[in-house]
């Protein structure tokens, strides 16, 4: 063991697992109502375009804002405070499900809740890994937040079983509350167990120097905040706009698109997920074992991964064999989270723990609404054409940009980084 894991205390696995379980729930709760959309529109009487606007719609929206307050808040009250406060906000609102879910506006207004709630979860992982997790162990760390993604599962899975369970999909949201508790309880008790064994860079001497610096300054001046910013917008628009043309172009009938149905469709998209999972967690790695925290080429093999797994479902070799299409999705999903990974790791590499959550939370605001922008995009150009391939260019244009724009900042993120590690040692 390296001297600089010894001076973390031990109790940093649980503050990690802490942050995991945020984002788990961040999740659970929002994918909830996926599956039970259909039957939330019947019950309140509206069309499931409106019903999807204002349930998934309002909640991507208002979640891509929320983010820059707790972004704030985290560098100054601390991980543990914003996180249950987070919890909290997510328990009441399930909890309100039968009073308040037999209107409209008012499960938006739930689902507002819910968004705020669970936008901690989304740049949770960055401060924990930069304040309490050693430089050996970060790309580790950054890996097994892939276990994240249960959060979806459980989501998709607890939401229609529960709704069945209970007879109605109100009572059924309710019973969340539960679980939700539970991880209130656990968040709680790491806490109480961290008081005392804070890390080397919360000691009062680091937090008193990392407070000198000043975030509008680092927005302004610092290249490593938008060079991260432009690999995270790029990111998050290439792989929106994937994730959401690619079931329908699985499910719809030739000429347009592959003819595997939606049934079929759903179950390739989810071994991509699967793909996802591993994918994070191998990014992390690869950075600290292979590439030895240079983060920049990991985004750049992230996006040349994409550009060739994203585009070629187009292919008749590719989605026209099921075996071939399976393992070619899965690849995806694996390579998939490089360029996000890679830029997390940069994240912490070049700025302190006590503006970490500001940046996270800058750059997930920003990206979030370049994503749906990118979204839009390929959705208008899909109606105009009536067919994939003007979608998909697209998708390959952003991911050439996103490698230049890699490429060209490769020496300078790397400069970046080793400036800012000499500076801290």
């Amino acid at each position: 063991m390296s001297n600089d894991s010894v001076q973390y205390p031990g109790v940093r696995w649980l503050v990690l697992a802490a942050g995991i379980l945020m984002m788990v729930f961040s999740m659970m709760t929002a994918l909830a109502f996926a599956p039970l959309m259909g039957v939330v529109a019947k019950d309140l009487s509206v069309d499931i375009g409106q019903a999807s606007f204002g349930f998934m719609g309002i909640l991507m929206f208002t979640t891509a804002i929320a983010v820059l307050f707790w972004g704030i808040l985290v560098d100054k009250f601390g991980i543990f405070k914003i996180m249950i406060s987070g919890m909290v906000i997510l328990l009441i609102a399930h909890l309100l499900y039968p009073v308040m879910g037999h209107d409209y506006n008012s499960v938006v207004f739930l689902r507002i809740l819910t968004a705020i709630g669970g936008a901690p979860g989304l740049i949770m992982i960055e401060p924990i890994v930069s304040r309490w997790i050693p430089v050996a162990q970060r790309g580790l760390a950054l890996g097994l937040n892939c276990l994240a993604a249960l959060g979806g599962v459980a989501g998709l899975t607890f939401g229609p079983m529960f709704a069945g369970m209970a007879g109605n999909w109100q009572t059924g949201l309710s019973w969340m509350a539960g679980i939700i508790f539970i991880g209130i309880l656990y968040i709680v008790f790491v806490a109480f167990m961290a008081r005392n064994h804070q890390p080397p860079v919360m000691t009062s001497a680091a937090m008193k120097a990392s407070t000198n610096e000043n975030f509008m300054k680092t927005l302004g001046k610092s290249p490593a905040f938008w060079l991260g910013l432009a690999v995270m917008a790029l990111s998050n628009w290439a792989n929106n706009a994937f994730n959401d043309l690619s079931p329908g172009f699985l499910a719809v009938a030739p000429p347009i698109g592959a003819g595997y149905g939606p049934e079929q469709a759903g179950q390739m998209a989810a071994g991509s997920m699967i793909g996802m999972m591993i994918g994070i967690f191998c990014g992390g790695i690869i950075i600290d074992k292979v590439f030895k925290g240079r983060s920049g080429i990991l985004v750049m093999i992230g996006f040349v991964c994409n550009l060739i797994f994203y585009n070629g479902i187009l292919f008749d070799t590719i989605h026209g064999n099921q075996a071939i299409l399976v393992g070619w999705l899965m690849l995806a999903g694996v390579t998939n989270p490089f360029t996000a990974v890679g830029n997390q790791y940069f994240a912490i590499r070049s700025f302190s723990p006590n503006m970490i959550g500001k940046v996270a939370a800058s750059w997930t605001c920003v990206s979030n609404f370049v994503g749906s922008f990118g979204v839009m995009i390929g959705s208008y150009a899909l109606h105009h054409t009536g067919n994939y391939h003007a979608s998909f260019a697209i998708v390959a244009t952003i991911c050439i940009l996103g490698f230049i724009a890699a490429m060209v900042s490769r020496e300078r993120r790397t400069a970046i980084e080793m400036s800012n590690i000499q500076q801290r040692a």
